[in-house]
């Protein structure tokens, strides 16, 4: 062991560049696989462990006092789904707050603090100072998110009031601390919240109801809807990012999960996929140098066998070289990954509202270390195989046999170009092996980087295709227009109001379908739509038509061209499946369905919902305001979708971009490394011939292009192969990746001119690359090329 050691050492001595640049490649791998893993197993588990702490329960229902009749609450008390409930008195307001520079709007839960809670508990997060007169504490994604600090004034502003707080601290529960959920929960102290009992009197008085269940469904939210008769709107799912606070609003624990950690869950995807490929890139070079070695140090190898070392030694000593290559570089790069935790843990604290604390996790992390290792001491055992069947004395000539001929690739005498040109190419023909490695590794580079690029462009340049992915129609304006006011009417002069492009009717309401409540679309004419989710199949052109969400066929076993039977109350009829619809709206719990289909199991059914599409650079907050004043009277409410899109979608386009960036980044520093490991490797095997050429009058230059000139071909063809398979592939491993949020068709833009620039860019940067590295052939004398 200790004869393998010091031959391992040797070789790592002698090669210290090399050995510095593949350290790196393995520090980058460890890093990304590490801290993949981390986030992909124990962030969702950490949401896990939250509300297990918490002792969150299963869902909540959320209604204004008028409504939470005692036959309601009978209801829930002896439902026998119901295995364990617990009520208390809140208020519940829709509200704006100033944040970040602007206005946005949320339902808001204000509750009384001093209130003990056995069930669905809260806590502080960091530090959090004693109440005063008309002190808050806020969730923490206020603080994170928001940019709120300790003794900062908050203003919430309800319909006619304006209040002011004192931020005394922040907080962390499951159902209530993340936008993404709808409503966020606020505590007050008891005299605080006494008082505002007593100032806003009986308008925004609520009941909030935790409730376990034997079985996850439906059946106490419908059981509710019926009870208070509101079979249009009776339930609001707080997915749909409504801030209605005049009907049931409810969400359970697994939705909430998917919610919450899903986006973490994507990232970690993508970073293990790019992390895979990096580490794929490292085997590859390690089976490049080992091969390469063994041409270098053939004659040393003779000399060892000769002096009695076996084959079986000499293998040993090389796969031990590169363990402790990929020892040390995987452990620095897994030690680095665990601060880069807490950055990621920022970055996801910003959508989710969690406060991910990652300690060492020596299972994981040990887990990643031996993968590494044992794929390492295979490729290096394989691909050292060869020693053994070198004869020594084949060995101490430098491997030469009898007949040892190549073909003699683009002759001299007959070949056209200018003479470096034609010989960098010919040193490509004649390393075929070294040649496709070179292509295999830009190829796989190129592919993440066109990744990343794809996604950098979709979060930064045109968001278009990104704000689809929720399956939200991407509208300016939408109002809810008064169910007793002249509507045609109204609609028309809507319509003719300047600039505004087109107006549509597309309405929610709330069907059975099979043994699931499902969110019906409802629309007349579903090709004036303008967001298209139908991944498969086509929207409902008749009235015994019918699309569902992918995340719904796959719960009821359906697909295209099958039936299912829709409930409304006592009235049901069957309709055809023509098409599948995508989207994380609604828990992909939604259907879409034509008006006149509707009509069939609700003839009541008015249309509210009118979606208002505006000229381009017309602004939506101007127009809102403008409709107030003219049609006050007529629309019950308005939504700034601009605005509401623009705040939902700013942390998701945040993260997305900054992976993008960082696959673009780390795929540059990972071409300038393996470039310096392969061409530092040519010069030292080419030293004899290049003392040659440098005697005969080659100039340094002439040298470096030649060599340059040589990996150019490859370097090409793997840049093409990597950006043609990123251009196809994207969209389909997005699908993959994002199939848990109902996103079965990725449609991200592909800019494939872009493209095809950030490609040629690779391959200029790689060129200049090579030129710098080849510089070192400047300090060598032509007599110590050659005599060496």
């Amino acid at each position: 062991m200790r004869k393998l050691a010091m031959l391992s050492f040797a070789n790592i001595r002698k090669t210290k560049g090399h050995t510095v640049s593949l350290l790196l490649l393995f520090l980058i791998a460890g890093l990304l696989l590490n801290a993949g893993s981390l986030v992909f197993v124990n962030f969702g588990s950490y949401f896990e462990k939250v509300t297990k702490e918490l002792k969150t329960n299963d869902v909540y229902y959320l209604l204004p006092n008028q409504l939470y009749t005692g036959e309601v609450d009978e209801y829930i008390r002896n439902n026998k789904n119901v295995s364990n409930m617990h009520k208390e008195d809140v208020l519940w307001a829709s509200a704006s707050i100033p944040y970040i520079g602007e206005t946005r709007k949320t339902s808001f839960i204000l509750n009384d603090m001093d209130k003990k809670r056995d069930f669905s508990k809260w806590r502080f997060v960091e530090k959090h100072l004693p109440p005063d007169s008309m002190s808050i504490y806020v969730p923490y994604i206020l603080n994170i998110d928001g940019g709120y600090k300790l003794n900062d004034k908050i203003e919430v502003t309800l319909e006619d009031e304006v209040l002011t707080f004192t931020v005394k601290g922040f907080t962390e529960d499951a159902f209530f601390s993340s936008f993404d959920t709808g409503t966020l929960g606020a505590y007050l102290p008891h005299e605080t919240y006494e008082k505002l009992v007593q100032k806003l009197g009986n308008k925004y008085s609520s009941t909030l109801v935790f409730a376990d269940l034997d079985k996850i469904n439906n059946e106490v939210e419908t059981g509710i809807g019926q009870l208070i008769q509101k079979n249009q709107k009776f339930a609001v799912s707080a997915l749909a990012a409504e801030t209605s606070t005049d009907t049931l609003s409810t969400i359970d624990l697994d939705t909430l999960k998917s919610t919450r950690v899903t986006m973490a869950n994507i990232v970690s995807v993508m970073s293990m996929a790019f992390a895979i490929i990096i580490a794929v890139v490292c085997f590859i070079v390690v089976r490049f140098r080992i091969g390469n070695s063994i041409e270098e140090d053939m004659t040393k190898i003779g000399s060892l066998k000769a002096i009695g070392y076996t084959s079986r030694q000499i293998i040993g000593s090389i796969v031990m070289e590169y363990m402790l290559i990929a020892l040390v570089g995987s452990i620095a790069g897994i030690s680095l990954s665990y601060l880069a935790t807490p950055v990621l843990s920022n970055m996801f604290a910003h959508q989710s509202g969690l406060m991910w604390v990652q300690g060492f996790d020596g299972a994981i992390s040990s887990v990643i270390l031996c993968t590494i290792l044992f794929i390492v001491i295979i490729v290096s055992f394989i691909s050292s195989g060869r020693i053994r069947k070198l004869n020594p004395i084949v060995a101490l000539r430098g491997g030469i046999t009898t007949h040892n001929f190549r073909k003699n690739h683009l002759p001299l005498h007959k070949s056209i170009g200018s003479l470096p040109v034609v010989l960098g190419f010919k040193s490509m023909l004649q390393s075929r092996k070294h040649t496709f490695m070179m292509a295999v590794i830009l190829a796989a580079v190129s592919f993440a980087s066109t990744f990343g690029f794809v996604m950098f462009y979709n979060t930064v340049i045109d968001t278009k295709a990104f704000a689809e992915t929720p399956g939200v129609e991407l509208s300016n304006v939408m109002a809810v227009l008064n169910s007793d006011k002249d509507q045609p009417k109204l609609v028309e002069n809507i319509k003719n109001l300047k600039n505004v492009r087109k107006v549509l009717y597309l309405d929610e309401a709330k069907i059975k379908i099979e043994s699931y409540d499902v969110t019906a679309y409802v629309m007349e004419d579903y090709s004036a739509k303008e967001t298209d989710i139908v991944y498969k199949g086509r929207y409902p052109l008749h009235s015994n038509e019918v699309v569902l969400a992918g995340i719904l066929a796959d719960k009821l076993d359906k697909k295209v061209g099958d039936r299912v039977t829709i409930k409304v109350g006592a009235k049901q009829a069957e309709y055809l499946i023509t098409g599948l619809s995508q989207g994380s709206n609604m828990g992909g719990m939604n259907a879409s369905i034509r008006r006149d289909g509707f009509l069939k199991l609700n003839p009541d059914f008015k249309q509210q919902n009118l979606q208002i599409y505006l000229n381009k650079n017309s602004k939506s907050d101007v127009f809102i305001n403008k409709l107030k004043s003219d049609y006050g009277d007529s629309i019950s409410a308005t939504v700034d979708m601009d605005k509401t899109l623009k705040q939902g979608m700013g942390t998701y386009l945040s993260i997305v971009s900054k992976l993008g960036i960082g696959m673009m980044v780390i795929t540059l520093v990972v071409v300038i490394l393996v470039l310096y490991f392969v061409i530092n490797s040519s010069v030292i095997r080419k030293k004899r011939e290049l003392g040659i050429q440098k005697a005969i009058g080659f100039t340094t230059f002439q040298l470096m292009n030649q060599l340059s000139l040589g990996f150019l071909p490859p370097i090409m063809i793997g840049v093409l192969l990597g950006s043609a398979a990123g251009i196809t592939l994207t969209n389909p491993f997005m699908s993959v990746a994002m199939s848990a949020m109902g996103i079965m068709k990725a449609n991200f833009i592909i800019m494939t001119s872009w493209i095809t620039l950030f490609g040629v860019a690779l391959v200029i940067v790689s060129y200049l690359t090579s030129m710098l590295i080849t510089y070192r052939i400047r300090k060598i004398s032509a007599y110590a090329l050659v005599s060496e």
